[in-house]
């Protein structure tokens, strides 16, 4: 099976697709460039070696934020990337382009409400974090879709929620 992602690395945005081999390889396509890699995990690091021969490479991924991650590779040390699949990132674009009215941020999974990060009658903007929600052992950030002002927030620090339950509604 093949995964597709965008990965958004130093400003520019690429297409990757990803095809899992047998006995550890992965095919993986970037920009029209094919490489067939042999991935092992090495605590949290990856040991690539592309096949055929070449020089290997050890890739700390470490995740920062909802959908973030920071890229340590060579000379590639904590660059910061952002991984999204085609689907979620037109969801993403598309919510950023919905006219002004009554917005709930929901959360997508079930999990606890590590912080809320705003209050009442406070100013956002488009893309700033509202509430920090964790869900199997991983903090999430959900964001506001648009610049506004939160008219509600319905999540406290410490509560257990539901997949698809409104934490903040922006007026």
């Amino acid at each position: 099976m093949i995964r597709r992602y965008l990965i958004e690395l130093g400003g520019r945005e690429h297409e990757l697709a990803v095809e899992a081999l047998a006995d550890g390889r992965f095919r993986v396509t970037r920009d029209g460039r094919e490489v067939v890699w042999d991935a092992r995990r090495i605590g949290r690091s990856w040991s690539l070696l592309p096949a055929g021969g070449g020089a290997a490479r050890e890739v700390d991924v470490e995740p920062v934020g909802a959908g973030g991650l920071s890229i340590t590779c060579g000379d590639l040390i904590g660059v910061p990337a952002r991984v999204s699949d085609r689907l979620h990132r037109e969801a993403e674009r598309a919510a950023a382009s919905k006219p002004a009215g009554p917005a709930e941020i929901k959360s997508p999974m079930p999990g606890k409400v590590v912080r809320a990060l705003v209050k009442a009658g406070e100013a956002v903007t488009a893309g700033q974090p509202v509430v920090v929600v964790e869900a199997m052992k991983m903090e999430n950030e959900l964001k506001s879709p648009r610049d506004g002002k939160i008219a509600e927030v319905r999540a406290s620090e410490g509560q257990a929620i539901e997949a698809g339950q409104t934490l903040v509604v922006l007026a």
